[in-house]
């Protein structure tokens, strides 16, 4: 299989070539999987939207543009046919997707930088303010840190302007910072070796 750019890898599949389009799948199915789960609590959904989102591309791969992120078009359209399958759905005709609960998932804070004996406490209080975040605060930073994109990014996957997406951003990083400073308070006063390395955690959320 060719070692390709991700620009060269889209640019084979919008010529047919059935490599790309199996190597994209693969590079990007579990993400996808994991976006939708913040943008809906529908396993089923999620699923289908995935297919059909795949499907669509096959077909119409020859009408596709140029792109230098496949993961943000890939992101960006699953969210709008999530969206547009939940208002076509009658069970979902009163349903906001913005409230769907979203399932809190620990990743903001790296295992290898917490101590054996104490990372334990600071994940378990991560993953408590983390569930007290607003669903789309918990989808604007799962968007900017665990996929890495940037804030413009974010705001045009979630449709919504930028400073909203920034708006969400930050103030989802304050709740978890005071949680990572109450901690490292609590194991200071403990005489923990983690409480002398909050910079190099705080360094995660900035």
């Amino acid at each position: 299989m060719p070692d390709l750019s991700i620009p060269e890898l889209w640019n084979a599949f919008r010529r047919g070539e059935r490599f790309a389009f199996q190597q994209i799948y693969q590079l990007y199915a579990k993400d996808l999987i994991s976006y939708g789960s913040k943008v809906t609590s529908d396993v089923r959904l999620i699923e289908d939207s995935i297919h059909d989102l795949f499907i669509e591309l096959w077909q119409s791969r020859s009408n596709l543009s140029e792109t230098d992120s496949i993961k943000f078009y890939l992101f960006r359209s699953l969210r709008n046919k999530i969206n547009h399958a939940q208002r076509k759905d009658v069970f979902f005709g009163f349903t906001n997707i913005d409230n769907v609960h979203a399932r809190p998932d620990n990743y903001v804070i790296e295992n290898d930088l917490i101590e054996k004996e104490r990372k334990e406490l600071l994940l378990r209080r991560l993953h408590k303010s983390y569930g007290r975040l607003s669903p789309r605060q918990q989808q604007a930073i799962d968007l900017r840190f665990r996929n890495h994109f940037s804030n413009e990014e974010v705001a045009r996957i979630m449709g919504i302007n930028y400073q909203s997406a920034c708006k969400f951003i930050y103030s989802a990083l304050k709740v978890l910072r005071e949680t990572v400073h109450l901690v490292f308070a609590v194991l200071w006063m403990g005489g923990s070796s983690l409480a002398a390395q909050p910079l190099e955690v705080a360094t995660l959320f900035t």
